[in-house]
């Protein structure tokens, strides 16, 4: 969100990369390229005032196919820094790539690449660092879909569902973190709060596949810090997730 956003090749002037700063998620509301031949692709550049810390990139409500693929490219002041490119593995619309280590560089590329004859729609990205607390979340937490549905029920009992949406939530219960995790954490709530968009990797060790199907990018909100453990330097925190649509 802090940097600025250029785009190449053939994009849509009503859907413009500067769209990607919108946090709704509809593709009305992206970032729109169209793809006429085999080597087209979208290609948009997130420029820093100066050199940052790069780790995850993440694409969030695309249109893209199985056969995408898509080049990461991270850089300062044109020098190569680092480069990564394969499948998109898209899953639920979304691509994630988790880089091995941290990065410094002033700015970084992504690429992408599908079928010809056709667009390609990027209503959310995320680009930047990866915050990892000191230890692992509690066994605890869960999973849910949430569905939008319209029920109209007839008088003798028959139900009609007319399905509108579904939006995946997870709800992250931590028993253990330290007071060195509840500063970065505080810091991310307030920009949640902000109506900032959250990204969470319940494992940034999985393979490509499951980063994709397992990461939900959306708003976060956390509930009362507590001190189960009496002096000791763990507290208890809960955190909900709901992917943006």
């Amino acid at each position: 969100m802090d940097g600025a956003l250029t785009a190449r090749n053939f994009t849509v002037a009503s859907l413009p990369v500067t769209n990607l700063r919108i946090p709704q998620g509809a593709a009305s509301l992206g970032y729109r390229t169209l793809i006429k031949d085999s080597g087209d692709s979208a290609i948009f550049t997130i420029t820093m005032q100066a050199p940052v810390l790069w780790r995850v990139f993440s694409l969030h409500r695309t249109n893209l196919t199985p056969e995408a693929r898509w080049q990461i490219d991270v850089s300062t002041d044109g020098a190569a820094v680092t480069s990564w490119s394969g499948d998109c593995n898209v899953s639920l619309g979304q691509c994630v790539h988790v880089l091995d280590s941290d990065v410094m560089g002033a700015s970084a590329t992504i690429t992408v690449w599908d079928q010809p004859g056709n667009w390609i729609d990027i209503p959310l990205a995320y680009a930047g660092p990866l915050w990892q607390p000191a230890r692992n979340h509690s066994t605890k937490s869960t999973r849910d879909q949430v569905p939008g549905q319209d029920v109209a029920t007839s008088l003798g009992g028959q139900e009609f569902v007319n399905a509108r949406w579904q939006q995946r939530k997870v709800t992250v219960e931590h028993d253990s973190l330290g007071d060195a995790d509840v500063a970065v954490i505080d810091r991310i709530i307030a920009s949640a709060a902000a109506d900032s968009n959250i990204l969470f990797i319940p494992d940034p060790a999985a393979d490509a596949a499951a980063l994709s199907a397992a990461a939900i990018y959306g708003r976060m909100s956390a509930g009362e810090l507590s001190n189960p453990y009496g002096p000791a330097d763990r507290h208890n925190q809960s955190f909900t997730f709901t992917e943006r649509l």
